[in-house]
């Protein structure tokens, strides 16, 4: 059975854009709040919280401090992971008139703590008035780009990145974020030189050596893509992704060992990772362990249940099992997923087939051939049906078709001698046999 490859870029890489926002502001030691004026930019927020409460809720300190406590008071807040009285903290903090830069900071705070609770057009509200106070904060456009990507709207994700990488040219973690949402559009070759640029800003970026082999390997360079998850691996020894794409990049005659040890690694470091489990399923499939294949495809399944692929690869294991039924329910769940899958068509046809749906397995051929009218192996498919079918004429036009497609297919010879002897054609018959006999001795 012809392996099925790993979906390119099917959201498999990890995002390195994150949030960002301003640091709060430091301690002002005027006033009758000295010490909690220090604590309120305390690195400890439980800390931090207590005194800056103390001030915000002192009527007697001017304005401009209590401004400065409500800021910090939602940084803290944020770091504790209490989105909503950070919210409401940012916003009370707006409320007072302030420097254009101090104000834009502090909407681009708020549009953070938006976007962490999920309200991702409030976030893009407030991240809007942020880069019209201060045309400058980088992080302004590094996020709206964030949720751009979320969205799916690619070009104007870029637009930003490329706005912000202009202001920042110097923020590695910038090119790093741009070549990626270049790999996932599939431009490779802007990727690379995205995460090349990285790498030399900083050679400890391990997630841009990441990435950069990811993108070698979708252009099919596996020893490039290899020397770049290795190197990785070597920063940071705990990058899940990257040991799973070791595993994928596996070349030589050992090949399928080291690869289910990084497959086995990137699982123990996380074991969410629905294309690692799809990735060893493939090996073990390859290597005919039907159970733990299948055992390998259904966790991928549990964790991605629009895993096509993963349907797909079952199929192929609980066929293999002689398990048609099985087979036939998963190829049916790939075509879900996937309407013009040629391939799920085809093996689910050959699956009818067995289970004595001839009808079923003829309109799954037919499918088949009209996405793809070169696929042999379909040709081939339904030629035998035609043939179970004594519809010799039938039979033999389409494995002629499979044969000028494939002239090494002995079975498609075999078959269209078996209709050649059905017409009582034998000298035909005998050299389809002879043929079928050549390329594959084994053939009768």
């Amino acid at each position: 059975m012809r392996k099925t490859l790993a979906p390119i870029l099917a959201l498999i890489l990890a995002l390195i854009l994150a949030v960002r926002t301003a640091h709060p502001q430091g301690a002002d030691h005027g006033g009758g709040h000295a010490g909690d004026a220090i604590r309120c930019t305390s690195g400890k927020p439980e800390i931090a919280v207590v005194a800056c409460t103390n001030i915000i809720q002192d009527k007697r300190e001017d304005d401009g401090k209590r401004a400065i406590a409500l800021r910090n008071r939602a940084y803290r807040y944020q770091q504790l992971g209490d989105f909503d009285h950070a919210i409401a903290d940012y916003t009370a903090a707006l409320g007072r008139p302030e420097q254009h830069g101090l104000e834009a900071k502090t909407y681009l705070n708020r549009g953070s703590m938006y976007f962490l609770r999920g309200d991702e057009d409030a976030a893009l509200a407030d991240y809007d008035k942020a880069g019209s106070l201060d045309p400058t904060l980088v992080s302004t456009y590094i996020n709206r780009a964030t949720i751009y990507i979320r969205r799916g709207e690619d070009d104007r994700a870029l637009a930003e990145l490329d706005r912000a990488a202009l202001l920042n040219a110097l923020d590695s973690a910038l090119f790093v974020s741009r070549g990626t949402l270049y790999s996932r559009r599939g431009d490779q070759a802007r990727a690379i030189a995205d995460f090349t640029t990285a790498i030399k800003m900083d050679p400890a970026n391990a997630a841009a050596w990441r990435n950069r082999g990811f993108a070698y390997r979708a252009l099919g360079d596996k020893a490039a893509a290899a020397a770049d998850a290795a190197e990785a691996i070597r920063l940071n020894p705990n990058l899940a992704a990257a040991h799973r794409d070791l595993g994928l990049s596996a070349e030589g005659p050992d090949r399928a060992a080291r690869a289910l040890a990084e497959f086995d690694q990137a699982i123990r470091l996380n074991p969410q990772d629905a294309q690692a489990f799809k990735a060893r399923g493939d090996v073990y499939l390859a290597n005919g362990n039907w159970d733990l294949a299948i055992a390998d495809f259904s966790s991928a399944i549990a964790l991605d249940p629009k895993s096509y692929a993963a349907y797909l690869n079952r199929g192929q294991a609980f066929g293999a099992k002689r398990e048609p039924g099985r087979a036939i329910a998963d190829f049916t769940a790939a075509l879900g997923l996937k309407a013009d899958a040629v391939e799920a068509y085809r093996r689910r046809a050959f699956f009818r087939q067995e289970d004595g749906d001839g009808q079923g397995a003829l309109e799954d051929y037919d499918r088949a051939i009209a996405l793809d009218p070169v696929d042999a192996e379909a040709l081939r498919g339904r030629g035998h049906l035609w043939l179970m079918r004594h519809d010799a004429e039938a039979a033999i036009t389409d494995l002629t078709a499979a044969i000028a497609l494939n002239p090494q297919d002995a079975l498609a010879y075999q078959f269209r001698g078996a209709a050649y002897a059905a017409k009582r054609d034998f000298r035909r018959a005998n050299l389809d046999a002879a043929a079928a006999s050549h390329i594959d001795p084994s053939a009768r």
